[in-house]
């Protein structure tokens, strides 16, 4: 994120289309509005439109503009956003999936940095001087073999290109995050939920892929944080009812039991110290399954190896010999 955070000031001095890839989730409109807001065009306006969410005719009328009697219900000239952003910034988010023919569109007014609305039908074009910057969480390389995207319009945005790392691959990232996002919470709602976890809560939140990256933590500790009473810290069983955590965990668990039952002699002092014995003796046998490799006996786990290294350390700490 630091690297990112560099290349995002890197860019932003820059007037070139930008391209931003990664996952759904993984927070590409705030990259973008990042570099916006650290360019030189940061006084003028930032306009984002979702390219997937439009039909190809309301998309083409959205970022050209149409004229009157265009088309039904076309009462008037409408300025698109190309023109409405003026020396400010468009932002394009998931515009691979545009038609082919919309792609050509985009691909012209990158080209000329002209555009033409909807229903002109004289030669007279518009210039714009906005900045564009698009993002995606395709595979490109992989629509352009399949026929799916043009590449002549993958060359023309690929000037400069920033990506959107996932969460599972910054584990260190999840709690500060989560605390944000309770802070955020608390604000908005006047309350005073605790934005602290216990060592269990915050394994399962370290533990867990999530598939739907910052989005999907953000709306998981918001449902945490609605059902829970103020001050109290967060413990494993305010995540019982969080259904994506439970059910990683639960497949976490057989996973690893499924043919190598876990003991459970020696625990015989607290509940606590039986359930740390037995995750440890869990990951005690995947780890010799695979040589001692951390990587491979997190892969298996379904876990990130620096949260597997974390967790063992807290384990041999807090474990009873």
């Amino acid at each position: 994120m630091q690297t990112l955070k560099r290349s995002i000031r890197t860019v932003a001095s820059s007037s070139e289309t930008v391209l931003i890839t990664g996952e759904s989730g993984t927070g590409k409109e705030l990259i973008a509005r990042a570099v916006h807001d650290l360019s030189a065009r940061h006084g003028e306006p930032f306009m984002a439109v979702n390219c997937g969410a439009l039909t190809e005719s309301l998309l083409e009328s959205e970022l050209f503009g149409h004229v009157r009697g265009s088309f039904t219900g076309a009462t008037g000239n409408k300025k698109g956003l190309f023109e409405s952003a003026g020396a400010g910034t468009i932002f394009l988010d998931e515009f691979a999936e545009m038609s082919l023919a919309m792609q050509a569109k985009l691909l012209r007014v990158l080209q000329e940095r002209k555009v033409r609305p909807v229903g002109l039908t004289n030669t007279r074009e518009i210039e714009i001087d906005a900045r564009i910057l698009v993002a995606t969480n395709h595979d490109l390389k992989g629509d352009i073999s399949e026929g799916k995207f043009r590449s002549d319009l993958y060359y023309r945005v690929n000037v400069l290109e920033l990506h959107a790392p996932l969460l599972r691959d910054r584990p260190q990232d999840i709690l500060p995050l989560a605390q944000r996002f309770i802070r955020n919470h608390n604000k908005k709602n006047s309350r005073q939920v605790s934005e602290h976890f216990d060592s269990e809560a915050l394994q399962r939140f370290e533990s867990y892929a999530w598939p739907g990256n910052v989005r999907e933590l953000e709306n998981i500790t918001k449902r945490v944080a609605l059902s829970k009473a103020d001050n109290g810290i967060i413990t494993a069983s305010d995540l019982h009812q969080v259904r994506e955590l439970s059910e990683a965990y639960a497949t976490l668990v057989h996973n690893a039991t499924d043919q190598h039952p876990v003991s459970t002699v020696g625990c015989h002092s607290t509940q606590g110290a039986c359930r740390c014995q037995r995750e440890l003796e869990i990951y005690r046998r995947r780890l010799d399954e695979v040589g001692g490799n951390l990587t491979q006996a997190a892969r298996k786990l379904r876990m990130h190896r620096n949260t597997l290294r974390k967790r063992l350390i807290t384990l041999k700490q807090n474990c009873l010999p």
